[in-house]
């Protein structure tokens, strides 16, 4: 499991790092960091607790792939041949994820991105493009690479 603070959300209340002192940590800056990642199996039920009491939801959660990995091997299994099969369907699964994030402060408000794929980006309510669907699914991968190589302020990351 992995776990992500949206810096942009987070008031640095502390009270992730007051229930998950080994996950979250405020020491750096004035907003939460992670410190551990992936989270390991013993601080995950914390840190989905640390989730939800956030009064900005500023923390995400990803069971991702990595966990039913970790799942499958852990589970007892009688076929060897079965968990194989398993595994390396979570692998090709792990490789079709997309993810994209808009910088705000470098996002002009173009439009270039929401022209390409109106179904990931939107500039109704903000300033600057909104990505509408995290993860991307795999249909929109391609218009989501267009628009990073368009845009003109370089705004779009995309994380695979």
């Amino acid at each position: 499991m992995r776990v992500r603070v949206d810096e942009e959300l987070c008031i640095g209340c502390g009270i992730c790092e007051d229930q998950v002192p080994e996950v979250f940590s405020l020491e750096n800056g004035p907003v939460a960091e992670v410190i551990m990642d992936p989270v390991e199996a013993e601080f995950q039920e914390a840190a989905r607790q640390a989730a939800d009491d956030c009064p900005e939801e500023a923390i995400e959660v990803d069971e991702g792939a990595e966990t039913l990995l970790e799942n499958v091997i852990t589970a007892e299994v009688s076929d060897e041949t079965e968990v194989e099969v398993l595994s390396q369907n979570i692998d090709s699964e792990r490789k079709e994820v997309m993810r994209t994030v808009v910088d705000p402060d470098l996002c002009i408000g173009c439009g270039i991105c929401e022209g390409i794929v109106p179904e990931v980006f939107s500039l109704l309510n903000e300033p600057y493009a909104e990505v509408l669907l995290d993860p991307v699914p795999e249909e929109f991968h391609d218009a989501v690479r267009e628009s990073a190589e368009e845009c003109p302020e370089e705004a779009i990351s995309i994380i695979e």
